[in-house]
């Protein structure tokens, strides 16, 4: 496999669009999340709520770790998760007694 076999498409059946914008599609691509831009891919997924059959660039494939390529240890990817606050206190203020809050 040669380096000009990075752009290659790879297929992934059932896949399901989420969202659409002009330059990117947000997709389930087996039980992840991603983003991938139009020009990265090719299939007849276009909009949200397309499902079916997408091809994804190898090199983008393996990248995101769909695939592995022969040679390249593959990485696992970590997965970036908001760590939530634990909720603080609330406190209540009020305004002065004679004057209202807002106009």
């Amino acid at each position: 496999m040669g380096m000009d076999d990075t752009d290659d498409l790879v297929p992934f059946p059932n896949v399901r669009v989420i969202r659409s914008t002009g330059p990117a599609l947000l997709c389930i691509v087996g039980n992840q999340r991603v983003w991938l831009l139009r020009s990265q891919i090719s299939g007849r997924l276009r909009r949200t709520g397309d499902r079916g059959r997408l091809l994804i660039r190898r090199s983008v494939a393996s990248a995101r770790g769909f695939i592995q390529l022969p040679g390249v240890k593959a990485v696992p990817l970590q997965r970036s998760i908001t760590q939530r606050r634990p909720p603080g206190q609330l406190y209540l203020v009020r305004g002065d007694e004679g004057r209202p809050l807002a106009n």
